[in-house]
């Protein structure tokens, strides 16, 4: 508690974290059906352990879990909790996701306007794919615009090893 006169401390950002069973799979899942790309890696033994991706103001963490973490993940821990999407193609992103066979529930609409559907990541994370009342449409578009070309200057140099325009995309073959 900050002393009269004094301003509390604030964050200026949070970064889901997220750990994964196989961080090549949720790399490529993040990236093709959502557009994140890599901006920072960390390898051991020549192999990614850690990643943080990066699409538009969106930022994700992911983290290699060891043999004995993955325990864990069944049921995976993320069905305490869930993380929301917002894609700039609600349509699209569902319908690659259902022919990838990913069990993507219906699209709907919420009681308070929004147009969403649920996905597991293939690590069992709950996502909830939404779109606000309006298209998407916010007071905050265009204070993310304005950012945009900021981050922008640079960003292939930091996608190391994930070159998107010679990737091939994955063909998604859903475990059960």
């Amino acid at each position: 508690m900050a002393k009269p006169g004094e301003r509390n401390p604030s964050a200026s950002k949070l970064i889901p974290s997220l750990g994964v069973s196989d961080i090549d799979r949720s790399v490529g899942f993040y990236r093709q059906f959502f557009g994140f790309r890599v901006v920072d890696s960390y390898e051991v033994e020549g192999h990614m352990a850690w990643c943080w991706l990066q699409v538009d103001g969106a930022d994700l963490m992911l983290q290699q879990l060891s043999g004995d973490q993955q325990i864990t993940l069944n049921p995976a821990i993320g069905q305490s909790w869930c993380m929301y999407i917002r894609p700039d193609d609600l349509g699209s992103v569902h319908a690659r996701l259902t022919q990838a066979g990913f069990p993507a529930s219906e699209i709907s609409q919420t009681s308070y306007g929004a147009s969403e559907f649920f996905v597991s990541d293939p690590d069992g994370y709950e996502l909830w794919i939404s779109v606000p009342a309006g298209n998407g449409e916010d007071d905050d578009e265009d204070e993310d615009e304005e950012d945009e070309g900021e981050d922008d200057e640079g960003e292939d140099d930091d996608d190391e090893g994930y070159d998107d325009d010679d990737e091939e995309e994955e063909e998604w073959k859903v475990r059960h």
